[in-house]
Formats: C-alpha cells, sequence, structure tokens
C-alpha cells in the first residue's frame, strides 16, 4: 500500500518531472482538482488516479493511466467528470469499466464459432438432412473462414454486406445467396438465445434471386447421358449415375430420386408414389414408370442389395440429394456440359415436354407442383391424372432417346442407354 502523504502541488509538467522514485511507493495530491492525485512508483512509474463517492456508495478510485502519456490538463479535464458524474448522475467509472471488462470477456467467448455449435444442434432438430447438409457447407466453405473467430456481438451490417456482394461479384450468385441466408439465420438464433442485444442483419434483404431459366440444348442432354452411362459402368459411381438417370426421365427432384426406397415403388403397377414426408409441398406424388425409367429402379435395388434403389458408397446408408449434385458437377466436367445443375434437367425435360405437346396442367402434376382448388380436389385430381401422367413420361423417354441416339456410336461407344 502507499504510504498515507498529505503531501500536494500543483501537478504541472515541471513538478512531476521533479518527483524522484523511493524505496516505496508515494502519492501527492493536486491543490486545483479535488481527489486527483499521481502515484509515483519505486520504478520510476507516475500513475494518474481520482478518487470520488458515487452516489449512496463508499469512495472509490479509478486510475487514469500513466504520465506522460496521460498530461496534467487531461487528467484534470478527466478527473473533473468522473467527479460531476458521480455527484450529478450518479455514475460509478470504476464499476462501468469492470462490467464493460466482464462484457468484453463474454463477447471474445461467444465467437461465431461457439454460437455455431449451438446453431447446428437446434438445427438438427428442426431442419431436413438435405438442408442440414447444404448448410453445413455454407457454413464450412463462407462463414467460418470469414467470422469463425470473430465476437458474434461485433458483426456488423456492412461487413456482412461487403463479404457477400465480394462473393456476388466474383461470379458466384447462389453461393452469395446461401451464405447471407446462414449468417441471418445464426444472427436471429443467437437472438432469441439472448447471445446478442440486436440483430443488425434483420430488414437486409442479401442479394436478389434472379430466375435462373438453364435449358440443356440436345447436344448437352447427350453429353450428359452418355456421360451417365459411361459412370455407371463404375460400380463406385453406378448408384449416383442411375439416380441421375431417373431424375431426368422422370423429372423428380433429386432428393426424391436419391431416396427412393422398396416400399415405395409398386414394381408390377409400374408405379412409384414419393411419400408426403419426402416431398417439397408435403404432397404425396405418384410418378408412373415408364420401361427405361423402371428397368433403372430394378437394377439400382440389384445393384445395392438392400431397400434402396440407390446408396452411398458404402451401401450401408441411402444416397442423398447432396451427393447427386456432387457427382453430377464432376460429370458436367468431364463432359462439357457448361454449367448444367440438376434442376436445369427437371427444367430442360418440362420444356421439351410442352414442345411435344404435352399440356401444361399435366406437367404441372408430374413436377409435383401444387394445384389450385380445395384439398379434397388435389388429392382426387393425384389419383385422376395417373394416366395423362403415364403417357406423358413415356413420351418423354421416347423422345429424349431418339435425342441420345443420334449421338455416334461407332468409336467404340456401346448403344445400351441405360
Amino acid at each position: 500500500m502507499p504510504r498515507p502523504s498529505n503531501h500536494k502541488l500543483k501537478l504541472t509538467r515541471r513538478a512531476i518531472e521533479e518527483l524522484l522514485p523511493e524505496a516505496r511507493r508515494y502519492r501527492v495530491l493536486d491543490t486545483e482538482i479535488a481527489g486527483l492525485s499521481i502515484m509515483v512508483m519505486p520504478s520510476g512509474r507516475k500513475t494518474w488516479s481520482v478518487r470520488y463517492t458515487p452516489d449512496g456508495a463508499s469512495p472509490t478510485e479509478v486510475v487514469l493511466g500513466d504520465y506522460p502519456g496521460v498530461l496534467p490538463e487531461t487528467a484534470r479535464d478527466y478527473a473533473g467528470k468522473v467527479r460531476s458524474g458521480a455527484r450529478l448522475e450518479g455514475r460509478d467509472l470504476a464499476k462501468e469499466r469492470k462490467e464493460a471488462r466482464r462484457t468484453n470477456a463474454i463477447r471474445r467467448e461467444r465467437t461465431v464459432d461457439k454460437v455455431l455449435e449451438t446453431y447446428m444442434a437446434d438445427a438438427q432438430r428442426r431442419m431436413r438432412d438435405c438442408t442440414i447438409i447444404r448448410l453445413q457447407s455454407t457454413i464450412r466453405l463462407y462463414v467460418t473462414p470469414k467470422f469463425g473467430k470473430k465476437s458474434i456481438g461485433l458483426v456488423t451490417l456492412e461487413e456482412v454486406r461487403r463479404y457477400v456482394e465480394e462473393i456476388e461479384d466474383s461470379g458466384r450468385p447462389g453461393a452469395a445467396r446461401s451464405a447471407c441466408s446462414a449468417l441471418k439465420g445464426l444472427m436471429a438464433f443467437a437472438l432469441q438465445r439472448g447471445l446478442i442485444e440486436r440483430n443488425v442483419l434483420a430488414g437486409y434483404p442479401g442479394p436478389s434471386i434472379a430466375s435462373r431459366e438453364r435449358v440443356a440444348t440436345q447436344d448437352e442432354l447427350k453429353l450428359v447421358w452418355w456421360g451417365l452411362v459411361d459412370m455407371a459402368n463404375n460400380p463406385h459411381g453406378r448408384s449416383t449415375a442411375q439416380a441421375l438417370q431417373l431424375a431426368l426421365l422422370t423429372l423428380q427432384r433429386r432428393g426424391e430420386v436419391a431416396g427412393l426406397s422398396r416400399s415405395e415403388v409398386d414394381l408390377s403397377a409400374k408405379r412409384w408414389t414419393i411419400p408426403g414426408s419426402r416431398t417439397k409441398n408435403k404432397s404425396p406424388q405418384v410418378v408412373p414408370l415408364a420401361p427405361l425409367a423402371l428397368r433403372i429402379v430394378q437394377e439400382g435395388f440389384e445393384h445395392t442389395g438392400t431397400d434402396q434403389a440407390f446408396a452411398g458408397r458404402k451401401r450401408q446408408i441411402a444416397s442423398t440429394g447432396h451427393a447427386l449434385t456432387r457427382g453430377f458437377i464432376r460429370l458436367r466436367e468431364d463432359v462439357g456440359a457448361g454449367d448444367l445443375t440438376v434442376h436445369d434437367l427437371r427444367r430442360t425435360g418440362a420444356t421439351m415436354m410442352a414442345e411435344i405437346g404435352v399440356s401444361g396442367d399435366v406437367i404441372s402434376r408430374i413436377l409435383n407442383h401444387t394445384p389450385p382448388g380445395p384439398q379434397v380436389t388435389k388429392i382426387y385430381n393425384r389419383f385422376d391424372y395417373e394416366p395423362q401422367k403415364r403417357e406423358a413420361l413415356e413420351r418423354w423417354e421416347a423422345h429424349l432417346m431418339s435425342i441420345v441416339r443420334k449421338k455416334e456410336t461407332g468409336a467404340g461407344r456401346s448403344a445400351d442407354l441405360g
């Protein structure tokens, strides 16, 4: 403890410079501002502090800084504000500083990485498996590298906006939207759990979604189909290739195709019924199987030897829509099919169906778009349209194969289409 001292000086720069260190630290009071003093350490260090009494509390002291970093005129000005704040406003600077240090310590612990652990655990209970897979990929690629070590309470709207725009400007609009969506979901979760005081991304729309109108050309369809035929000849790629072929033939969504199980298929009736729990609109979907589509389903079960038509490499688990996307990206790069996506194949099939005379209503039901009208009507029409859907899918399969057969088979290409 410093020795008690009644030593008072007008603490000018010259007076402070003349204060020499002693064996024990000592304090010198300022004659100009009550409570202001400077502590002289044995090391020669000189530290400003001010004593004050918060309203209704005991006297306390707060350090203002070291001389000469803090000069006398600055120390007096700050000490005056501290004492007047305590007297007039009841403020306690020492307590405020302590609370700020505690808050900052909590903030440092609440990094984006830490909050993500809780967020993903919660998401596992709320989201579908395919959504979780996409979210995990987005977080790994775009959220963690940029914000992982940052306190979530210090993430600003401006830095998120700049980052999202950088991704978009680099030619990855889909990635920009995914990154923005993941960050907005995380911030909303953090606010709900009381981990932040304000969601700075609330109301931020993110990048606009441009409608994609990509339709494959006939040449691209040939490249894709024959690439899938080659992929199916490799046991490790067979399930993915067959699933992608079935997706193109039936125009069903990738996740629905990937999860096709034996209980959903009536081979004798040549019908695949997707339960509502696995469709996007939660409505069951009846998919008539044309000849090649039926053959692919049968071969899928034979290949996996399980109740799943398409399985992962180890065959213990069903395939996923995400696995089909990864496989298709590798395929399109190998065969030179540009920027086609699995969903573009679905759009292509619908477009070409219209070109060969299939009605828009039937196409809509093949795509399992929710029809207008009462729920009872929707259920009735789902079965009422099966003959029309079967005829349309058989016509589409025949049309697709006519396109594919235009591929020359002379250079060692097998004429087997499935």
